[in-house]
């Protein structure tokens, strides 16, 4: 439970750990790879990078910045938001993860969670300051600042619209308000609806039906977990998964209609996305340990971060364990690349 409320005050869910770090990595050399799967190692603030096709494992293949929270992969850079240093960093991952940028988001702002809405431009969550900034992903500068709700985390793009995750949370007093979701009008920058969702929205994914899933972890305490479903086409929240517990990310198998949500130390509950059912809820997780990550591919498996063991663990559909990766230290984040 702490290392959650650790979370709502900045930072991010995998801060308290960071106190208890090893000492700085030494980068290795990484190729290349076709499919892979990059995680953030949050207690030596590095990467692992697991091949796929060969079954290997290639740690501390690039050193990242303080409290790094999220890796988004696209068109061979890989690029990571830490919440701590206030940047976004990204690596040339063809190219032994040299660092080709390191991009400002300005002192204080804690980035939390980016989404890319094209080639030149994404848009970044900062939780101190109740804001979204929009970023040019050429020059590397923020061009705008959009006020949202407060502490706002989760970032989504949908149908041409950003969505905006704001988990209220109040340091003062340990305690949540309103969970509402901002959405924001990418060509004039503006916040054209306030969706009122459930306590503490975490995390947004879109489902194979295009509806928006809004994983709200609750308040770790007598307000449980939910997930808020939002028709985009209409920007209401239009129906509920009564998931309970307290779930964190969120990850779809969109070949089978399964959301994945990481639960801190108890590994995975999930859910049809299309019908709405709960599959494996607080009384029967799947794994049984981990929760500091999660990940899907395309072919059905699902992939879980085991903070205390430095592992990552594959599943398939139906949780049998398929293979086990010794990654960093304290894993956490994850992301794929598929060629």
């Amino acid at each position: 439970m702490k290392k959650w409320l650790v979370l709502a005050m900045c930072f991010s869910m995998f801060c308290l750990a960071f106190m208890a770090c090893e000492d700085e990595p030494e980068k290795v050399n990484t190729p290349d790879v076709a499919t892979a799967v990059y995680v953030i190692n949050s207690g030596g603030s590095s990467i692992s990078v697991i091949d796929l096709e060969a079954d290997t494992v290639y740690n501390n293949a690039a050193l990242l910045g303080t409290y790094p929270n999220q890796l988004v992969y696209r068109d061979g850079l890989l690029y990571c938001v830490n919440s701590g240093s206030n940047n976004i960093t990204a690596y040339d991952t063809e190219n032994n993860f040299e660092k080709v940028a390191d991009i400002s988001i300005g002192d204080g702002t804690c980035p939390e969670n980016m989404v890319f809405v094209d080639d030149n431009t994404a848009y970044v969550t900062c939780y101190t300051t109740n804001k979204v900034v929009k970023l040019n992903m050429t020059t590397k500068a923020v061009t705008a600042e959009i006020t949202v709700g407060s502490a706002p985390n989760p970032i989504a793009y949908v149908d041409g619209k950003i969505y905006a995750g704001n988990t209220a949370y109040n340091s003062s007093t340990w305690s949540y308000g309103q969970g509402t979701v901002s959405v924001i009008n990418p060509s004039t920058n503006a916040v054209t609806k306030t969706i009122n969702v459930s306590t503490n929205p975490f995390d947004i994914k879109v489902a194979p039906d295009g509806l928006l899933n809004v994983v709200c972890v609750g308040n770790y305490g007598d307000v449980a977990g939910k997930i808020a479903i939002i028709d985009p086409s209409t920007d209401t929240w239009t129906d509920t998964v009564e998931i309970g517990g307290a779930p964190g990310l969120l990850a779809i198998d969109e070949t089978n209609n399964i959301g994945y949500l990481s639960v801190w130390g108890s590994g995975l509950m999930s859910y049809n996305t299309s019908t709405k059912a709960v599959l494996h809820g607080p009384t029967d997780y799947i794994l049984g340990k981990g929760g500091s990550g999660v990940l899907t591919d395309t072919e059905g498996g699902v992939f879980v971060s085991v903070w205390n063991d430095d592992q990552v663990v594959q599943l398939d559909k139906n949780g049998t364990v398929l293979a086990t990766y010794n990654v960093g230290d304290c894993p956490a984040g994850m992301t794929m690349k598929v060629e």
